[in-house]
């Protein structure tokens, strides 16, 4: 098999017959198949990719656990099902826009031999606000790094990845929170992360996705979780990245518990802040010392209103 498509869903009902459709209509010169993951959703999800699977049982190898296990292990499960040379990313609520992408990628993968792992540009629709934008990449050029990644934030959408079949997922991955910035992560250590110039792929934020659906600050506790893990398993060969990481991540947790007037958790925080902030590397030292202002000086609040309100900021300096 050339390419295996490796996809779950999950109350994805709006959304999983455009998705398949997107696959389905791929045109290549090869074969290709689809792993698909349902985790028992409480919609109509299971019946309509059970639907596809009997109109094209050739096609699909489905993954159906009787009770929901979780997107983790059902990334652990449907990965081992993966036997394709290549194994192209997509999730049940995005779609790809281009009927040769599939080619596209897997023919850059065939002749960049140094590459990994290549992506593209996607188009990205807020469903909330209605805001679409097209994503773009014009700081890390061509190639992707780990240093890149190591940002503080994810800049790949998941439904414009296809891979090289040449991991095989570690023990720790059901510990991590989400499985695709440790997928890059890894590839990124065996070789080169490619960007092809071209729109392909559909990209949607809505409410109930696996990290909007989320609040700001378990999605604070989650990097944190991820990103201690990850610092361990490069054997910390990135350390002065992920501590400049971890020192905006406690820096906005120590913010959110002064405004929700948690002051023994803010003081816990802003202490793990201090020992990461390393020569005030990311965290401005005027910044530090107002946290500190507030926190032991009993300083009134309301004095420094715009500086609590600020907003979360995911990308390190």
């Amino acid at each position: 098999m050339k390419v295996s498509v490796w996809m779950s869903a999950y109350n994805h009902e709006k959304y999983i017959s455009q998705c398949l459709d997107s696959v389905l209509n791929q045109k290549t010169d090869f074969d290709f198949d689809i792993i698909l993951g349902e985790d028992c959703s409480k919609d109509r999800t299971r019946e309509i990719v059970t639907e596809y699977k009997n109109r094209y049982p050739d096609k699909f190898r489905l993954y159906l656990p009787e009770k929901n296990i979780g997107m983790m292990e059902m990334d652990i499960a449907t990965w081992n099902l993966c036997t394709g040379e290549y194994i192209a990313l997509l999730n049940g609520d995005d779609y790809w826009t281009d009927e040769y992408k599939l080619q596209t990628q897997a023919d850059f993968l065939d002749n960049n031999p140094d590459a990994v792992m290549c992506y593209h540009k996607a188009r990205v629709e807020n469903e909330t606000t209605g805001y679409v934008f097209d994503t773009v990449y014009p700081e890390s050029g061509e190639e992707l790094t780990a240093e890149y990644l190591l940002l503080g934030y994810n800049p790949v959408m998941t439904p414009t990845v296809m891979i090289r079949n040449i991991l095989t997922v570690p023990d720790y991955y059901r510990d991590l929170p989400y499985g695709d910035m440790p997928l890059y992560l890894l590839l990124s250590q065996k070789g080169k992360l490619k960007y092809i110039d071209k729109l392909m792929s559909l990209y949607r934020i809505h409410p109930s996705g696996q990290w909007q659906g989320e609040s700001v600050y378990n999605n604070l506790l989650k990097d944190i979780k991820f990103y201690e893990i990850m610092n361990e398993k490069l054997n910390y060969k990135y350390e002065d990245l992920i501590d400049k990481i971890f020192s905006q991540r406690y820096f906005d947790l120590t913010i959110h518990c002064i405004n929700i007037n948690d002051t023994d958790k803010a003081k816990e925080y802003y202490s793990k802040l201090l020992e990461k902030n390393k020569n005030y590397s990311q965290i401005k030292k005027e910044d530090s010392d107002l946290l500190e202002e507030i926190l032991f000086k009993k300083t009134d609040k309301t004095m420094h209103r715009d500086f609590l309100k600020r907003e979360v900021k995911w990308k390190i300096n």
